[in-house]
């Protein structure tokens, strides 16, 4: 419950539509946010569409890129994961050469 506390009631317009929300982000990441929306939702006023299906229209985009981040997301955390591994097989070859280097050196 602390932590819904924690968020500030803010009114937003979004889409042409007055709304209360609570939020914990500063206003200049909100206002950020509430442009990029608004600004694709005008985007489609082109289409003569209804409201809905203009908001439906934004659902599927905003869903489109999240879902391309995810997959972005994913495929660097797995090449992390692979130069982690190189990079854990290189610092083992480069341990033995320098055992073996000791070894040889005390004959």
């Amino acid at each position: 419950m602390a932590e819904f506390e924690a968020h500030r009631p803010v009114g937003v317009t979004v889409a042409r539509e007055k709304l209360q929300i609570r939020t914990d982000l500063a206003d200049s990441e909100l206002k950020e946010i509430l442009d990029y929306i608004n600004q694709r939702h005008e985007s489609y006023a082109k289409y003569n569409l209804e409201a809905s299906k203009k908001l439906a229209l934004l659902a599927l985009e905003l869903g489109q890129q999240l879902f391309e981040t995810r997959k972005q997301l994913h495929a660097m955390k797995v090449e992390r994961d692979q130069l982690n591994s190189g990079i854990t097989q290189i610092s083992a070859m480069l341990d033995e050469g320098l055992e073996s280097e000791d070894n040889q050196g005390v004959t």
